[in-house]
Order: structure tokens, then C-alpha cells, then sequence
């Protein structure tokens, strides 16, 4: 049986947690493209803060189809829960709350909260939405057998350590990093650094034809790639929606209008949708007056 991103999601309408803490998780080997509506519900970007022992531990999602990764861009160990199904923003559910205070499961095989693995040593989660599974991501030598009953599986051959700095592509599991700070007083969300602006792609075919990017899109593929077949999207790969939760990405049609340069301010494709327009900003569209092109002459004369 082959469970998938949008089934879960269907299944989780009638299922709790609890009904799930005795299923094994479903074999899988493929990661099905999925509504963005579907995506979102399984990888939320809005996790409830987990207030534990006098700190708060707050998850926040990166890139869609990524895997949390350190400064050196290693992986870390993680333990393995099996069986959360979407929602994951569930208050008092959910990977963030499992993987820091524990789940009953666990608890029955003979894990109590203070037998699990120090929480601080924990960095986030990677979610996996087709086998229900959250895997918790700890610092490297956190880990060992001690810790067995506390998760359905293990892997400690990942040496990542110290903060996410960022994830890496995997399709079909998100990252979500993590920041831990004292409960009182009440702390800011954390605040981000800005996207970077992202490379341009060269000019091919269809955009739609070509190897899916899940660093770059949600779904692989640009957005317009799901409507009418693709007939819409222009010849050039269109801007990237895929970007960490609180991080809009770089686009050019959000900057300041230049009236020097296009008769709108800005190029025409951002009057419709811009995750339409293409990742390199279209060149000006307004042509010059007699009169500016004269005074450009005169200026450059006594220049």
C-alpha cells in the first residue's frame, strides 16, 4: 500500500495521533507532485512553539523538499517517529512536540522524559511526508544505544554539528531548524537574513519539459507549469517560489518602480503574476522622447 502526500492528508481527517501510535509507517518510494495547497498542509510553516523546562523551542521551515544540514553541509543523527501524520502544527502534537518532550509510544516501550536525549542537544527536524516520519536531528555523539527504545529507528553515522545553517535537496522531506531561547520574558520571532537573488537559467524549451529544480520550485516545476498545460509560461524559467518560512526571495517586482526604464515602473509581467515573470528582470520597455535623447547628447557633450 502506497500512501501519499495528499492521502495522509485525507487520512488525518479521521485519524488522531493516537490512533496512528500502533501503525507501521507505508512503504514508499516516490514522492508525488501534489497540489501547492497539499504541500503546504503537509510541510506547514507555521509550527506552535514547545515550551519545555523554561525555554522555548521554535521550529522554522526552510526550503520545500530539503534536508537540515550544518555550516559544513553535513547532516545530522537522527531518531526516527514514525506514524505523525499531517497536520504537524497540531498544538501539543506534531514532530516539534514529540521530538522534545517525547510521545506515548516510546513512553510505553520504557522512554520517559527524562530518559530521551537532552533536548538542547537537538537542532530541528526533518519531516517526511509519504512515510509519516519525523526524524529527529541531533548534534553529532548525542546518540547511542542507550536511547533505543526512545525512537522507532536510529542513525548515528551523520556527524553534522551545531546550528542549521541550512538544508540541501531531498524531494519529499523538509527541514525545519531550530531556536531555542528562555521563556521569560516572552522573546521575538527570530528574524532571518534575506534570500539571495538567484542565478538565471538559460533559454530552452519547455520550461515544463525539463528536470524538476525542488531547490527552486515548491513543486519542481515552475507554477504556471500546473495551469493549462504549461501553454501560459513564458520561454525562460520563471521566478522561484520555494523559500524558507519568514524568507519571500528575491524578485524584482516587489523593488521600487523605475518610470525611467519601463512605462509602468516595472516590467509588464508583474502586473499579472510575478512567479510568471522570468528569474532574469526583463530590459526597459520605454522608448526615449526627442528631447531626452537630445539632452543625454548634450549632457555626455560637456561631460
Amino acid at each position: 500500500m502506497k500512501l501519499t502526500c495528499t492521502s495522509l492528508i485525507l487520512f488525518s481527517a479521521a485519524s488522531s495521533f493516537a490512533d496512528a501510535d500502533s501503525l507501521s509507517f507505508a512503504d514508499t518510494d516516490t514522492f508525488e507532485l501534489v497540489q501547492q495547497s497539499s504541500l503546504e498542509q503537509c510541510f506547514p510553516s507555521s509550527i506552535p512553539w514547545v515550551n519545555y523546562k523554561g525555554n522555548d523551542y521554535i521550529f522554522s521551515r526552510e526550503q520545500y523538499n530539503s534536508v537540515c544540514v550544518d555550516n559544513k553541509g553535513k547532516q545530522y543523527e537522527w531518531g526516527a517517529i514514525q506514524g505523525v501524520y499531517p497536520s504537524i502544527a497540531t498544538k501539543g502534537g506534531g514532530c516539534s512536540n514529540f521530538c522534545v518532550k517525547g510521545y506515548g509510544r516510546a513512553e510505553a516501550k520504557g522512554c520517559s522524559s527524562s530518559q530521551r536525549p537532552n533536548p538542547n542537544k537537538l537542532v530541528g527536524f526533518d519531516y517526511d511526508c509519504d512515510k509519516a516520519t519525523c526524524y529527529c536531528l541531533y548534534e553529532k555523539d548525542t546518540l547511542s544505544s542507550k536511547y533505543d527504545k526512545c525512537f522507532d529507528s536510529m542513525d548515528r553515522s551523520n556527524k553534522g554539528s551545531g546550528d542549521v545553517t541550512r538544508a540541501t535537496t531531498k524531494q519529499g522531506t523538509t527541514c525545519y531548524a531550530l531556536h531555542i531561547q528562555p521563556s521569560d520574558p516572552q522573546p521575538r520571532t527570530p528574524t532571518r537574513k534575506p534570500t539571495k537573488k538567484p542565478s538565471s537559467t538559460p533559454r530552452g524549451q519547455s520550461i515544463c519539459v525539463r528536470s524538476p529544480d525542488y531547490d527552486c520550485y515548491k513543486s519542481g516545476r515552475p507554477q504556471c507549469c500546473s495551469k493549462n498545460n504549461g501553454k501560459d509560461c513564458p520561454k525562460e524559467m520563471t521566478m522561484c517560489d520555494n523559500h524558507p518560512e519568514g524568507g519571500g526571495g528575491w524578485n524584482y517586482c516587489t523593488q521600487s518602480p523605475d518610470f525611467d526604464c519601463y512605462k509602468d515602473g516595472r516590467p509588464s509581467c508583474c502586473a499579472k503574476n510575478s512567479l510568471n515573470c522570468p528569474q532574469k528582470q526583463p530590459s526597459c520597455d520605454k522608448k526615449k522622447s526627442s528631447e531626452e535623447l537630445a539632452s543625454q547628447r548634450f549632457l555626455r557633450s560637456v561631460n
